[in-house]
């Protein structure tokens, strides 16, 4: 792929990150969201270890929200994603 055609790819992934980061409180309450959203339709695609980790990662996300340590509940969120994604084989 040519350099100039990457330009619009670099400039999207940008803005998505600056939006992102604009608003750490709404992020992590849409990430929390999505992983409640992720236990209530597809939970029993985790098992085992995966799963205490999972809801135990979910717990930490919303506690770090409430106490207004939102980049504590992202990365939270995200790991519990992760987990969900390797569980899923995605």
């Amino acid at each position: 792929m040519k350099s100039t055609k990457c330009i619009p790819l670099l400039v999207i992934a940008s803005v998505l990150s600056l939006a992102a980061h604009a608003d750490p409180a709404g992020n992590c309450a849409a990430k929390i969201k999505e992983l409640e959203d992720i236990k209530k339709t597809d939970g029993q695609a985790l098992h085992g270890g995966m799963a205490h980790d999972y809801h135990e990662l979910l717990m930490q996300a919303k506690e770090a929200q409430a106490s207004g340590d939102m980049s504590k509940c992202q990365a939270s969120a995200d790991r519990a994603k992760t987990i969900y994604n390797k569980a899923r084989g995605k």
